[in-house]
């Protein structure tokens, strides 16, 4: 992908996010699915500082604190209660993701501390009153914890880490049956003239649809429970008009769109809905949300029952970008579109060639010679 836009005069490098993420997929060894699941993600945001709801749910404003460990025994009650039939709690052990350690109150100060297992000696040193106590005695009544680590400890989930990841995921070929990717998270590029290029993830796609081969570029806007503002509606305008054809993804872990996220939408799909090429928008807009991203369905699937029944005959990322653009923007789909497009051009040439028909009609049949003695009209009345 960056070799790609290399060769368009851009020079590109991941972004701080975009680092984040990389580490978070190589701790997963590329498993992202695991993210796939609300209450795993509101139990490492709690451990992170982070607000979230009893039940792991995400609040509608989220506020970070200091970063929580909890007991071992907690943890492993919530993951069974994310994924009863799964053995969650052991992978995520294997992989890393968690930390364990004591939690020891201070004889002198009473205040407990949490003591990574390395650090576990024969004595501790309180990091709240730096006063020396013996492990025995002590060590007898703490608890064991966990902490998150790597970047599965950075709060807002992960810098929107997590929701990136699940977008790309959405494309796998275990979703996506023959599409084929070639992926780069969060990025920043420019251009020798100084322009500014920002996308949450990008991506060079392929896919092989009875037969027929398609292929494009495609760029995304993520959001884990945020809103989308004008910031990002712009920086879409952007890519749009830069890339013409590329594929422009509006993706969230909520579950809806707001009135004002779904008018800014709007305006940048219609744009993007005039006929390019080959029955294809000169930049399709595909929404995805919570309802896509944290299902283990692929779509149609994913949806409800009556929505499902009307897209049943869906095949291929164009379908899909089509599909939501009627599902959340209430929009008729493309062909609809363009057929009154088509429609409209045809009348507006129709009554364009009545008008000029009847001005023939009416223009006289016998013209008068100009001052020069030659015929100013037609040369024979049959010509009138």
């Amino acid at each position: 992908m960056f070799a790609w836009l290399s060769d368009l005069g851009w020079k590109t490098k991941l972004s701080s996010p975009g680092l984040l993420a990389k580490q978070a997929y190589r701790k997963l060894n590329g498993q992202s699915n695991v993210l796939r699941n609300e209450k795993l993600l509101g139990l490492l945001e709690r451990m992170n500082g982070g607000l979230v709801n009893k039940d792991g749910s995400p609040v509608e404003e989220n506020k970070i604190g200091g970063e929580r460990e909890l007991p071992v025994a907690e943890v492993k009650s919530r993951l069974e209660a994310a994924s009863p039939k799964g053995k969650l709690h052991d992978y995520l052990v294997s992989k890393g993701i968690f930390r364990l350690g004591a939690r020891v109150q201070c004889p002198y100060c009473l205040r407990a501390s949490w003591f990574p297992l390395g650090d576990v000696r024969d004595t501790f040193a309180c990091p709240k009153c730096q006063s020396t106590f013996p492990a025995i005695g002590n060590l007898d009544s703490c608890t064991w914890c966990y902490k998150t680590t790597g970047p599965f400890s950075v709060p807002n989930y992960a810098d929107g880490a997590y929701s990136v990841l699940l977008t790309l995921d959405f494309f796998n070929e275990h979703r996506m049956h023959t599409m084929r990717t070639t992926p780069v998270l969060s990025f920043e590029g420019e251009a020798a003239n100084g322009r500014k290029l920002e996308a949450d993830f990008a991506m060079l796609w392929q896919e092989s649809i009875f037969g027929e081969r398609r292929d494009g570029v495609a760029f995304g806007e993520c959001k884990t429970y945020g809103r989308f503002d004008e910031k990002d509606f712009e920086r879409m305008r952007y890519i749009a008009k830069t890339f013409p054809g590329a594929v422009l993804v509006f993706s969230a872990l909520r579950k809806s769109l707001t009135a004002k996220e779904i008018s800014g939408i709007v305006r940048i799909a219609k744009a993007g809905r005039r006929h390019w090429k080959a029955d294809r928008p000169i930049n399709p807009v595909l929404i995805l949300t919570g309802t896509e991203l944290l299902s283990w369905r692929p779509p149609p699937n994913c949806w409800e029952d009556s929505v499902r029944k009307k897209f049943d005959r869906m095949y291929g990322l164009l379908a899909v970008c089509d599909a939501t653009q009627q599902i959340y923007l209430n929009l008729p789909s493309w062909q609809v579109d363009w057929r009154e497009q088509w429609e409209k051009k045809r009348r507006r040439s129709l009554a364009k060639r009545d008008t000029g028909k009847k001005r023939e009609n009416n223009a006289p049949g016998l013209v008068e010679k100009d001052l020069t003695g030659k015929w100013s009209g037609p040369t024979s009345p049959g010509e009138s």
